[in-house]
């Protein structure tokens, strides 16, 4: 997901190359020639601004022979034979595009890279635009229309992306993500370790009183929407005691909540997931409000345990 014209034509040789070699074992060609076997001429005028720079880095890694001009000039003429290490690569790369898991997951997240750089360029970012760029590629394999539709679908629902299914935004989440995390499934999982836990008991249909330290609560005979917002309610209020600069993370994942309160059936992953980031932000607050975090954390600490 590094959006590396360099990184996909190197990529590519090592494929073209592996499949040039499985119908000509014993014969070495040129770039060019190996190409036009294959038949994938069409990407020459991707491939030769990048040819040479690729075929030293495959070398200096391992994966291919010393290069040789096999006609005259370097570039397309130069000479791809794989080594044995270069073989073992290319074949992962297959086996690699079969895995379901690995192309969805590595398709959310180099989505979402894509929209933040358009983004930040200026730049359209209609998802069809997509397969023009490196970032369009799994393995040296095109992700397919499916693959994008799912993506842009879980991102959007994660508010990661905003805009809409053909031409989506990036979100202040989904900058965060980018520039903070690894990737998607980092993010969302992220979380800041346990706390203090204090047990729930009691009727309650109205707020969470963050404000009282002695308050113990319950959520029985609460349906999941009505809990979800009221530990939405409970957060937000929560972060009204704290500097304006430090309230807009709290209000962030209060409104998340009560998003998916508002939902038939939340999404319950989605929702275990916003819980942990609401209790890790309990756990930074301040060491003067540290015991109205821990009555807070209550609700977020036994439901998120609760949640299948």
């Amino acid at each position: 997901m590094t959006g590396s014209e360099l990184e996909l034509v190197a990529g590519w040789l090592l494929d073209w190359g592996y499949a040039y070699s499985k119908s000509n074992p014993h014969t070495v060609a040129s770039v060019a020639e190996v190409m036009a076997e294959v038949g994938v001429e069409e990407f020459v005028p991707l491939v030769e601004p990048h040819v040479a720079t690729a075929m030293d880095a495959l070398e200096g890694a391992g994966l291919i022979k010393d290069p040789v001009t096999s006609f005259g000039s370097r570039g397309m003429g130069l000479s791809i034979w794989l080594t044995e290490a270069g073989r073992r690569e290319a074949a992962t790369r297959i086996e690699r595009r079969r895995d379901n898991l690995a192309r969805r997951t590595g398709c959310r997240d180099t989505l979402l890279r894509w929209v933040y750089e358009r983004d930040a360029n200026g730049e359209s970012t209609e998802i069809a635009e997509i397969a023009t760029s490196p970032y369009g590629w799994f393995s040296g394999e095109l992700y397919s229309a499916a693959d994008l539709v799912e993506a842009v679908r879980f991102l959007r629902e994660r508010r990661l992306l905003g805009g809409t299914d053909e031409a989506p935004t990036i979100e202040p989440a989904g900058t965060e993500c980018v520039e903070q995390y690894s990737g998607v499934v980092e993010y969302l999982n992220r979380g800041d370790g346990g706390g203090v836990n204090v047990t729930i008991l009691g009727d309650n249909k109205g707020q969470l009183a963050v404000a009282n330290r002695d308050v113990a609560q319950n959520q029985t005979n609460t349906n999941e929407g009505q809990v979800l917002a009221i530990f939405a309610e409970a957060l937000r209020e929560f972060g009204r005691l704290l500097p304006e600069d430090q309230q807009s993370r709290y209000e962030m994942v209060a409104s998340e909540l009560e998003q998916e309160a508002a939902k038939d059936e939340p999404d319950k992953t989605w929702v275990r997931s916003l819980l942990d980031r609401g209790k890790g932000l309990l756990e930074g607050a301040p060491a003067n409000l540290q015991h109205l975090a821990q009555v807070a954390k209550i609700g977020f600490e036994l439901h998120g345990q609760g949640l299948i």
